[in-house]
């Protein structure tokens, strides 16, 4: 269920304290507080470590949200804030370790490709979504959020403006700068996939 089709009613029963709502609650938004982590941090175990703050405090401050029809982007706005504390922990956890003369721990993404398909075009789609996640984590992080939350989770400027504590404009402005870095980033992707497009549609017509 999307954020934006939970029930009013639900909100407000766990707004008022039902403790049994709050947990059906957050039964319903752990998967999208989930995808939303996951996007900007590209780690299962990092994500897992936020999911689970970012519910607590939920739990914690559901009596204090005043519009139910904003919960949405409090549910975002709590979430991108958790992102940023575990980025801020984490990284000064590695200074501390190289100051002790430590290597510090180097997070990967894992990459898999389907089962049983064409070898050749399995490592291709692993290296397009290598490319693409590169790109996104190369952009500064409100430029992330911003067109993460617009272009994957189909978020309105109104609601990201919200979860990000910014104006309207701001978050236009982030999502247009996003988009050409990506654009300039990844033209030689698309470029490619149109040109391998065209050799299938040749191939077919011969």
């Amino acid at each position: 269920m999307a954020l934006a089709d939970i029930p009013a009613e639900l909100i407000l029963s766990a707004r008022r304290g039902d403790r049994a709502r709050t947990e059906q609650l957050l039964r319903l938004v752990a998967p999208d507080v989930y995808r939303i982590a996951y996007s900007m941090l590209r780690d299962h175990e990092d994500t897992d470590e936020v999911v689970q703050e970012s519910l607590i405090r939920m739990f914690r401050y559901i009596g204090n949200l005043k519009d139910p029809e904003r919960f949405a982007s409090w549910v975002m706005r709590i979430t991108v804030n958790q992102v940023q504390t575990w980025r801020m922990r984490k990284n000064r956890r590695r200074l501390y370790e190289m100051d002790e003369g430590l290597e510090p721990e180097q997070g990967a993404i894992v990459l898999s490709g389907t089962q049983g398909g064409n070898p050749r075009e399995e490592a291709i789609r692993r290296e397009i979504r290598r490319e693409i996640e590169q790109a996104m984590a190369g952009l500064p992080d409100r430029q992330q959020m911003a067109v993460m939350l617009f272009e994957i989770e189909g978020c309105s400027i109104k609601e990201i403006a919200e979860a990000m504590a910014c104006s309207e404009g701001a978050v236009k402005f982030n999502i247009h700068e996003a988009r050409k870095k990506l654009q300039r980033k990844l033209g030689h992707l698309v470029h490619g996939l149109r040109q391998r497009a065209a050799r299938r549609r040749a191939a077919g017509d011969s």
